[in-house]
């Protein structure tokens, strides 16, 4: 009588079955982490432009309505956060839609990621009260 051993372990196919599963696996998870970390960055610069078009409209606001003239741009690029891309741009458009009312549009563009983004505030600020619009 003959007794065959059977011996324990892996064969090499099992093992580059696993091996093949489990690259597959951690490049799945490696490209979720750096997708992840690009909407991060992209919310995190949306936040500092919208937080940077708020300021610039209460600063406007603080300011007196005399010295809002209509139909003028200002220029408040320099006023930006450092953290915004290099390229970024802030701009204020003053217009008069009736007599006491100054209407702000606040622009901010930058370039994140290769795509152009902007972020547009608007508010009307008058003579004797403020308003969002």
């Amino acid at each position: 009588m003959l007794h065959t051993k059977r011996q324990a372990g892996f064969t090499l196919v099992e093992l580059l079955v696993a091996v093949i599963v489990l690259s597959i696996a951690i490049t799945g998870i490696a490209s979720l982490y750096y997708t992840m970390q690009i909407a991060q960055a992209r919310a995190q610069n949306l936040d500092l432009a919208t937080r940077a078009a708020r300021t610039e409209i209460e600063i406007l606001r603080n300011n007196s309505y005399n010295s809002l003239t209509p139909g003028s741009t200002i220029d408040f690029t320099a006023s930006l956060p450092s953290s915004l891309p290099h390229d970024k741009k802030g701009t204020v458009d003053v217009t008069q839609p009736v007599d006491g009312l100054r209407h702000v549009d606040v622009t901010i563009t930058y370039t994140d990621f290769g795509k152009t983004e902007t972020v547009k505030l608007s508010s009307n600020i008058g003579v004797i009260g403020i308003g969002q619009g």
